[in-house]
């Protein structure tokens, strides 16, 4: 290897491959005097194969500029299936969102100690449940809908209840078919189905004479008998004049 035309950078990174001690402090004399022993062996093993340093010699200069001799951390993938979401999460939960004035939409679960204390208090074998809806107008508390379900799911109902109280219940059937609640969601009110009755008491600038007295503020002395392009013109006007005025007070000074 011709370690004359080599740069220092690159004697450098030889010499740091090579581990030559105080090659930091070398200058770059120094550096090929102490790597010429070290790349002065024979070119050709015993085998007949090239050695290292033949092969590195047939390589070009810039294959050491940037050399890393970092080892290279592995990266570790992770499963898709590693932490999947669960179907569950063993909480009592009951939860009525309405969707429209027309929908309604209901998730919920029991978690296995609620539901196994209402079984032994009730001495019950199996287990039906039972979801119902109820909605309250003008104080009167009805029943609009019910369905049988399992300790967990979700369901769509299509009650029209606009602008009316509405809430649901779960609960256990007994043997003699007595509905007995569980959980129970918060009452809401649905939204209604037409435009809200109630007007704010904002005030909203008008046109007309709200925006003659904003422009008599200013002080363009506006009058009832300018238009939009007379405003526009007194405008103009009015700054140019005042723009004219600072001009001649700045060159007075």
């Amino acid at each position: 290897m011709n370690l004359g035309k080599l740069t220092k950078k690159e004697l450098m990174n030889l010499a740091a491959k090579k581990k030559v001690s105080g090659r930091s402090s070398m200058t770059k004399e120094q550096l090929i005097a102490a790597l010429e022993p070290l790349y002065s062996k024979s070119t050709v093993s015993p085998k007949g194969r090239k050695s290292k340093a033949k092969e590195t010699e047939n390589l070009s200069s810039d294959t050491f500029v940037g050399y890393d001799s970092t080892p290279k951390t592995e990266v570790k993938h992770i499963k898709k299936d590693e932490y999947p979401i669960p179907t569950h999460y063993n909480k009592d939960t009951l939860v009525l969102m309405p969707v429209d004035p027309s929908k309604e939409y209901i998730y919920w679960e029991i978690s296995d100690v609620t539901l196994n204390k209402f079984k032994s208090e009730l001495r019950l074998s199996e287990t039906r449940l039972l979801l119902k809806v109820f909605s309250q107008y003008n104080n009167v508390v009805t029943e609009t809908a019910s369905v049988s379900v399992e300790r967990m799911g979700n369901w769509y109902f299509n009650i029209y209840a606009p602008d009316t109280l509405i809430w649901s219940e779960l609960g256990i059937i007994d043997s003699n078919g007595a509905f007995h609640k569980i959980l129970k969601s918060r009452v809401l009110k649905m939204p209604a189905d037409k435009v809200s009755d109630v007007v704010d008491n904002e005030t909203w600038l008008t046109l007309g004479g709200d925006l003659d007295k904003l422009y008599q503020l200013s002080g363009l002395g506006m009058h009832d008998s300018l238009n939009s392009r007379d405003i526009q013109k007194k405008l103009a006007k009015q700054i140019a004049q005042h723009m004219g005025s600072s001009n001649r007070s700045s060159s007075g000074k």
